[in-house]
């Protein structure tokens, strides 16, 4: 179980971006350096440049991914969920219990061999989009950070109804219904 107001990280993220990118490179340019080396009239450059090309952007992209991982910080308090990340362009978001509809675990091959995983939360007003409004990858307690995190949204719940706060709805939905009945009350009037 995550402590309340405190920072955590990602346990294994630049592990999963660093076996990601080997992977890739690997793929991308694997092939070229070997094609010119098979080719017998390719200048003796054109495989050493691919070859440094490949060890600079395996080199950057080490870096990179390991400046990612930590920066990226999540924080769960009393009303909401804090997330912050960035090497160049820092973002922060939060994310109130309130809002939240869904929370799901998820777990590939890849992150499975590593022992983590990651969860997905989803919150009310999304419209059509099908994606997470902020998703924390690469923890080792994805699915008790998951029921600590639907345990929240419970209390919440739970705490408005004794106040006699609506436990429905969102502030869009409330305004959408408002905007819906003023035209009904205008096309009674044009009648």
């Amino acid at each position: 179980m995550r402590q309340r107001h405190e920072w955590f990280g990602p346990d294994a993220l630049a592990t999963l971006y660093r076996t990601y990118l080997v992977g890739s490179v690997v793929v991308i340019m694997g092939i070229p350096i070997v094609v010119t080396l098979l080719v017998e009239d390719a200048p003796w450059f054109v495989p050493a440049g691919l070859t440094a090309l490949t060890i600079g952007l395996l080199a950057f992209f080490w870096w990179w991914s390991g400046a990612y991982a930590r920066s990226v910080g999540f924080r769960l308090t009393d009303d909401e969920i804090e997330s912050r990340g960035g090497v160049w362009w820092h973002s922060q978001s939060t994310v109130p219990y309130s809002r939240i509809t869904n929370a799901e675990t998820k777990q590939g091959p890849i992150t499975r061999r590593f022992g983590v995983g990651s969860v997905a939360i989803q919150t009310a007003g999304q419209g059509a989009q099908s994606t997470a409004e902020l998703t924390i990858q690469g923890v080792t307690d994805y699915e008790d950070l998951r029921e600590q995190v639907l345990e929240s949204v419970r209390e919440g719940r739970d705490e408005r109804e004794l106040t006699g706060e609506p436990t429905t709805g969102t502030d869009e939905e409330t305004t959408m219904n408002a905007l819906l009945e003023e035209v009904r009350a205008i096309r009674r009037q044009l009648e």
